[in-house]
């Protein structure tokens, strides 16, 4: 039985490896926060951290932050 994924929107470059296996979580900017496991890295660094030097995760992804993107705003 497939699991429910409830995406939060969260910045156009945050990515975790899900994204590229699980159908449901494929969306850019939008991400299932539900695991407290999961690695999350930034496309525009391809690290842990973001262009302002400070760690990538759904919660710090969000408008507000100076490198912030997303298609609808």
């Amino acid at each position: 039985m497939a699991r429910t994924v409830s995406l939060t929107v969260t910045c156009d470059r945050l990515r975790h490896k899900m994204m590229y296996i699980d159908e449901a979580q494929k969306r850019f900017g939008a991400v299932d926060d539900s695991s407290d496991t999961r690695v999350f890295w930034c496309a525009g660094t391809f690290e842990s951290r973001g262009p302002d030097g400070r760690p990538v995760d759904p919660d710090a992804c969000r408008l507000g932050r100076a490198c912030y993107c997303h298609a609808d705003d």
